[in-house]
């Protein structure tokens, strides 16, 4: 079988891939979507150039297989694709439920481990990243706090290691002291995260910027609300000095 797929971005732009086997698109394109990795692309949009992908923008993801391959220009298969005959060809729920199982099922087997895990003097950060305003709390307030109550920070964007990060952000959330959840975004896989750790028991500090929405539940837990740096400073030292205190 030939995959093919189309790539929506944020801005709307559309990236074609075709005659991939479908190992490729699962290693470069479908896991690095759920961990919202930055991959390398080769042949972007078949320019035939590497471009560097930071898979959270990404919107969309289309994917096709057909038994023979597609021939011709890029412009003549771009148009192949979006013909709306072309969707009988369509294997998206199909290959995005294989990966889900097979992600799941590497999971299940180490929830028990990650449990167990021996605790370390960390405090795992839960936060949307590639945000100019969130990117700056974190370095100017979590960081710094963080350090400061002689803790180390983990942020999984700072984690030099060629691991899967899915398993280092479970990892590392089952073997910190602290987990400190901004929500701040709305970003589902920063809900998925707070609520393994709270699964896990954690002391969890919640916090979100005061123009963002506290979705699903978890509008009855205490968070930090926050306006600016400043407020979130007070805040945040007040509320670890407490856990701190009693751990």
């Amino acid at each position: 079988m030939n995959y093919h797929a189309i790539i929506k971005n944020g801005d709307g732009k559309k990236q074609f891939y075709r005659n991939g086997h479908l190992s490729w698109y699962k290693e470069n394109i479908i896991v690095p979507l759920f961990n919202n990795q930055v991959v390398v692309l080769h042949d972007w949009g078949g320019a035939g150039r590497e471009a560097v992908v930071n898979m959270s923008s990404v919107m969309e993801v289309t994917l096709f297989k057909t038994e023979e391959k597609l021939e011709g220009e890029w412009k003549d298969i771009s148009s192949t694709i979006l013909d709306d005959s072309f969707q009988k060809y369509n294997c998206t729920n199909e290959v995005l439920n294989e990966v889900k199982s097979e992600l799941s099922s590497e999971g299940a087997k180490s929830l028990l481990q990650k449990t167990f895990s021996t605790i370390k003097d960390q405090v795992f950060v839960v936060m949307k990243f590639g945000d100019e305003e969130l990117d700056s709390a974190y370095e100017g307030v979590i960081e710094p706090l963080i350090i400061e109550n002689e803790l180390t920070p983990i942020r999984v964007d700072k984690i030099q290691d060629a691991g899967k990060i899915s398993d280092q952000i479970l990892e590392n959330i089952a073997s910190s002291k602290i987990v400190i959840s901004d929500l701040s975004g709305e970003r589902p896989n920063c809900y998925y995260e707070t609520g393994f750790a709270h699964a896990l028991g954690k002391e969890l500090i919640l916090t979100i910027r005061e123009s963002d929405k506290i979705h699903f539940d978890l509008s009855g837990y205490r968070f930090i609300v926050w306006k600016t740096e400043a407020d979130l400073r007070k805040q945040l030292r007040e509320r670890l000095a407490a856990l701190l205190e009693n751990t």
